[in-house]
């Protein structure tokens, strides 16, 4: 493997006395340890190894340790792309063996598997959000790549990255955002209450809320056991795109005498069962989508009411769903009637 390379040691006994890592070590790392674009958990932990070493990194070690977990973590999945509950685990377990997400390499190379995953389980998704939560209420500068950063105060790029976070493509719901994060916001929200926050964190806050109590899409992308059985499937010899091609030549042989046997698989096959099973879940889902219903609007009056006190984002958001003219639960009408 990679790790043979005979000055590799060198490098690595050169980064770990200075702490520090320079753009000429960072591409002597690219062509000894990852040379042909993958990713070994060997050669993963070495990476980690250097990164929890450094007091002084530069651009380039940021991206090359970004890319290199990417690939590990999602172009070698198998299915592509999706990341699996123990390749998660043990991401989460090395960001946090110091007890905490350290610094900013380490947290925008966990927003961008989230970004870029098909599916990631939610697990990422929330050490991600209580990692930004967690520095903006304790001035963690260096975790957020923010010299100008106040504790307790959210500013445009901790929103732009909580942003980023939330309105992923992975984890399953097509933009659509989670209870859990809804719940995070909300904590976040009351616990910068007077703060000289960004008016996009309003923004942010009322648009995410609204979206979590308004959309129902019914679509989430098929999970990794899905397909692996679809991949499977696809790849067996009697049945996939090989069993095709036989079964399509039996069946236009016969296609005078009977139409149906253009149904060349005979079983529903996982690709059928894909779409079967996502046009059922749109229609559960689509009469609820558009309104907020009885079990949403309990929700956001325990919410809003859990410290006594109507806030200004808290009034933007009642204000933002009085004026959509939707149907919303009369539970809601005593909180509208303190706008």
């Amino acid at each position: 493997m990679a790790l043979a390379y005979q000055h590799v040691p060198n490098t690595m006994e050169t980064i770990l006395d200075t702490r520090a890592v320079t753009p000429d070590q960072v591409l002597d790392l690219r062509r000894t340890v990852w040379t042909d674009g993958t990713l070994c958990r060997r050669e993963a932990e070495l990476l980690f190894e250097i990164d929890e070493t450094l007091e002084t990194v530069c651009g380039e070690w940021r991206d090359l340790f970004a890319e290199a977990m990417v690939a590990h973590l999602i172009g070698q999945a198998r299915p592509r792309g999706h990341v699996s509950d123990a390749d998660a685990a043990w991401f989460r377990e090395r960001v946090e063996r110091d007890g905490r997400i350290r610094g900013e390499t380490e947290l925008e190379t966990l927003v961008q598997v989230i970004e870029k995953a098909v599916t990631v389980p939610e697990s990422l998704t929330t050490l991600a959000i209580d990692a930004v939560c967690a520095a903006v209420l304790e001035g963690d500068r260096a975790a957020l790549g923010n010299a100008a950063l106040v504790a307790g105060e959210l500013g445009d790029p901790e929103v732009a990255l909580l942003r980023r976070v939330i309105y992923a493509g992975s984890g399953g719901r097509s933009a659509g955002i989670s209870h859990g994060e809804a719940e995070r916001l909300f904590d976040l929200n009351d616990a910068t209450v007077g703060a000289d926050n960004a008016e996009s964190w309003s923004v942010l806050f009322v648009n995410a809320i609204a979206n979590y109590l308004l959309t129902h899409t019914g679509y989430a992308p098929p999970s990794r056991e899905r397909m692996k059985q679809i991949d499977r499937w696809l790849n067996s010899p009697t049945d996939g795109l090989a069993g095709f091609g036989r079964r399509l030549a039996r069946g236009v042989t016969r296609f005078g005498d009977n139409i149906q046997a253009l149904n060349v698989f005979g079983t529903e096959t996982p690709l059928q069962a894909v779409y079967r099973e996502r046009d059922a879940e749109a229609r559960a889902t689509r009469g609820r989508a558009g309104r907020v219903d009885a079990g949403e609007a309990t929700w956001l009056v325990a919410r809003i009411d859990r410290d006594g006190a109507l806030t200004r984002n808290e009034a933007a958001l009642l204000h933002f769903l009085r004026e959509s003219g939707l149907p919303l639960d009369t539970s809601l009408d005593p909180l509208l009637a303190r706008l």
